[in-house]
């Protein structure tokens, strides 16, 4: 046995990225409560091809880190469309909407509306994204204190329009949460986020071979993978008070038994809130911590009604989200035959993906729904991140997950905190790890970007006029 014997408890992707890079120096076990391993355990066959459940997608301008993985593991990703229009309800037409022109390694985002009614709104709501993207961070820079997106909003003039109609639904699908907490998030990690994603390159990827790829690979060098294994508890090392040396972790096999094992090491991977009902310690800052994070839970649904998607066809984007005046949310419909090439050529039949249904697929039409917990970030969470840097590794027990960092809590915070844990325990992450600053400076200059954004302006207003000027749809 090479090193200390570390569990990993969960098996997305920052448990994955950790086993993986703790497997260097380590011997590590995953364990996980699905009969597969977590980050392809939802994924399924249907209609001639494979899709990952949920669909995860990403960009090399904002998850440089999960992109430096995949290279080093050899898995293959390219260009995804991900363009997307907004509609004020299921059987209503679009008032926003564009097009993706993918010119090298950038994703030039076109707007266009079939709506001709919508034009004025579609093409003001597109100037208003191309100025927060471009000019937030340093409207942000002079703010004095932390503030909250809807309060940075309102005191710099963006329109409720803009936010209500179209920033707002954006982030409920990103984040997967109700508009109130897109409200309350910290502007800071919102415009941090956008003025990567948009100002450096709006291409959006997905693996070439799905998630199962993924997990193939990053599993290679990892001991041992118990999977069906429901954790019922893990007891903390208490070495300081003369009991055990070392942590403990329990699980409930397939066969209903119940197993024990010590380890040297333990990284909770779960969700913090999953961890906080299984973690036994006497370190009262971790469970503090544990419990500061807020949750919320949404339905996706695997299907083939088109009843879902806008009422033209041609007026179908890759994701179709309703913004419905009233919702908590915002719902989206993501037509898997538009993400990429393959899915197009191998899939038999219109396919769709839907989170957050306002109106539910019909019975037959439905094969797979599931629903899934994601983390917000509020003032209570941006505490417990603080609390829990402080107490990792006390008791040998170590947190890993998107939540566990001050950003978005997407793939790649999840893949951060695994290189940072991974880190502490004595692994080498040089080669993988990414200067994300060097990477800015070098893919963008802060020239280029205005150029890039403000020449989205320019694109929305030869729409617009094109438009006004022949009365007619654009396609």
């Amino acid at each position: 046995m090479k090193g200390k014997k570390v569990a990993v408890v969960g098996s997305g992707v920052a448990g994955l990225s950790t086993a993986y890079l703790l497997s260097r120096e380590h011997t590590v076990t995953i364990f996980e409560r699905e009969a597969a391993v977590g980050m392809d355990a939802h994924s399924l066959d249907a209609h001639g091809a494979r899709m990952d459940i949920p669909l995860r997608v990403f960009s090399e301008s904002y998850y440089p880190n999960l992109c430096s993985i995949y290279k080093h593991l050899g898995v293959k990703y390219r260009h995804a469309d991900y363009s997307f229009s907004c509609r004020p309800a299921a059987a209503a037409a679009s008032y926003f909407r564009y097009i993706n022109f993918f010119v090298a390694d950038m994703a030039l985002p076109l707007p266009l509306c079939l709506n001709v009614r919508e034009l004025f709104k579609c093409v003001r709501l597109a100037f208003q994204f191309a100025h927060f993207v471009n000019r937030a961070p340093a409207k942000l820079a002079a703010e004095a204190g932390e503030l909250r997106l809807g309060t940075f909003l309102e005191r710099h003039g963006y329109s409720k329009e803009f936010a209500t109609c179209l920033l707002y639904p954006m982030l409920s699908v990103v984040c997967t949460c109700s508009y109130a907490s897109v409200e309350a998030y910290p502007a800071s990690i919102v415009v941090d986020y956008f003025a990567n994603k948009y100002g450096l390159s709006g291409a959006q990827c997905r693996a070439y071979e799905g998630t199962r790829d993924v997990v193939d690979r990053i599993t290679q060098p990892v001991e041992r993978v118990i999977t069906s294994a429901t954790i019922t508890r893990v007891d903390a090392a208490q070495p300081f008070a003369g009991g055990r040396e070392r942590a403990l972790v329990t699980w409930r096999g397939a066969d209903g038994r119940e197993l024990s094992e010590e380890f040297d090491e333990v990284v909770l991977a779960m969700q913090a809130n999953a961890s906080l009902r299984v973690l036994k310690t006497r370190e009262l800052s971790q469970i503090e911590a544990l419990a500061s994070f807020k949750y919320e839970s949404k339905r996706v649904v695997l299907h083939t009604d088109a009843s879902l998607m806008p009422p033209n066809e041609r007026d179908w984007s890759p994701l179709n989200i309703v913004a419905a005046p009233g919702a908590d949310a915002a719902s989206v419909t993501v037509w898997m035959n538009r993400i990429d090439g393959d899915l197009r050529r191998e899939l038999k039949g219109p396919i769709f993906q839907t989170w957050n249904p306002d109106v539910e697929p019909s019975k037959g039409s439905v094969l797979a729904d599931y629903s899934f917990e994601r983390p917000v970030v509020t003032p209570a969470s941006e505490a417990g991140m603080a609390q829990l840097a402080t107490s990792q590794g006390v008791g040998h027990i170590w947190f890993v997950g998107a939540y566990a960092r001050y950003s978005m809590p997407l793939l790649e915070n999840g893949v951060k905190s695994a290189m940072e844990v991974s880190r502490r325990l004595g692994v080498d992450t040089s080669d993988i790890e990414v200067d994300e600053l060097a990477l800015e400076r070098a893919a963008l200059s802060g020239a280029t970007r205005r150029q890039r954004t403000w020449g989205m302006l320019v694109l929305a207003a030869a729409v617009g006029a094109t438009a006004l000027h022949s009365r007619c749809y654009l396609f």
